[in-house]
């Protein structure tokens, strides 16, 4: 990942990504989601219940699906251009390099957790604020912020020195960039508060990812030294065992061989066919 002082006129095109990615595919779902959002309010406001979400049809109706679709249904309000333009901007520019470090499934894992914890805060809000509010409503959520700031905090945490351009013309440091875009997108959403609940269970969720990430890494890294060294073991022993049935074959010849030791020359074969400079892959 490019520091500032490593910025040049061809950094963007060293690091673009040139193959196919999740994020790329999310970024047209979220564009389609903004032209259906529109298309459903118009003609379809019954179909549209059921992609956004609400506590009372996600958790008390049992429409789990709205935990995740929500996500791609988008505020229809002009203040929110802006905001989607930037949303989509930061997906294909952090996300690409975000899921190219950290490979797709870990990728979309943390994107739909971030959804996830959005429409968990949002229910919460739902919940608590008209009882301690009566006087003001908390309608379903319908934005992307979620999975945009789970990323950006993601990136932010990763590489706090990389080089962004924030509103496409203000350089500025990805951790300074990340805290700027939080704070004015949950602001923007406080007043539209749709978005409100998503924007604050995105950050939880950066932050729960944060904290298990290292540990999850570090359980993994065993796992590997674990099976790298029973393959080890096990490959001492086939050899052993290979090396005693060519003494056998050059004594009593091919004929004398059990299948069982017939299947064991079939794996020493397979063992001494691998590259080698991988013996344990």
């Amino acid at each position: 990942m490019p520091a500032w002082e490593d910025l040049s006129p061809t950094t963007e095109s060293r690091t673009r990504i040139h193959r196919f990615s999740w994020t790329n595919l999310l970024i047209i779902l979220n564009l389609a989601g903004f032209v259906v959002t529109g298309f459903l309010q118009k003609n379809n406001s019954e179909a549209l219940a059921w992609l956004e979400f609400d506590k009372g049809a996600a958790i008390g109706q049992f429409r789990l699906w709205q935990f995740v679709t929500y996500s791609f249904i988008q505020m229809m309000e002009a203040g929110f251009i802006p905001w989607l333009i930037l949303g989509i901007y930061t997906l294909y520019t952090i996300g690409n390099e975000l899921e190219a470090d950290l490979g797709s499934t870990r990728y979309l894992t943390l994107y739909f957790a971030s959804a996830a914890y959005g429409a968990l805060a949002h229910a919460v809000l739902q919940y608590l604020v008209p009882a301690v509010l009566p006087w003001v409503t908390m309608p379903a959520a319908a934005t992307l912020s979620a999975p945009v700031l789970g990323i950006a905090a993601t990136a932010a945490r990763r590489w706090p020195r990389r080089p962004v351009l924030l509103l496409f013309f203000l350089p500025l440091r990805l951790r300074t960039a990340a805290v700027v875009l939080g704070a004015g997108w949950i602001g923007c959403t406080f007043w539209m508060r749709q978005g409100l609940g998503p924007s604050i269970g995105a950050l939880a969720a950066a932050g729960v990812i944060a904290v298990l990430e290292a540990r999850i890494d570090r359980a993994f890294d065993r796992l590997r030294v674990r099976r790298e060294r029973d393959r080890f073991v096990e490959e001492i022993d086939l050899r052993r065992r290979t090396d005693a049935l060519l003494d056998k074959i050059t004594r009593e010849g091919m004929g004398s061989l059990t299948r069982a030791e017939r299947k064991t020359l079939h794996q020493a074969s397979e063992l001494y066919a691998r590259p080698k400079g991988k013996p344990h892959e």
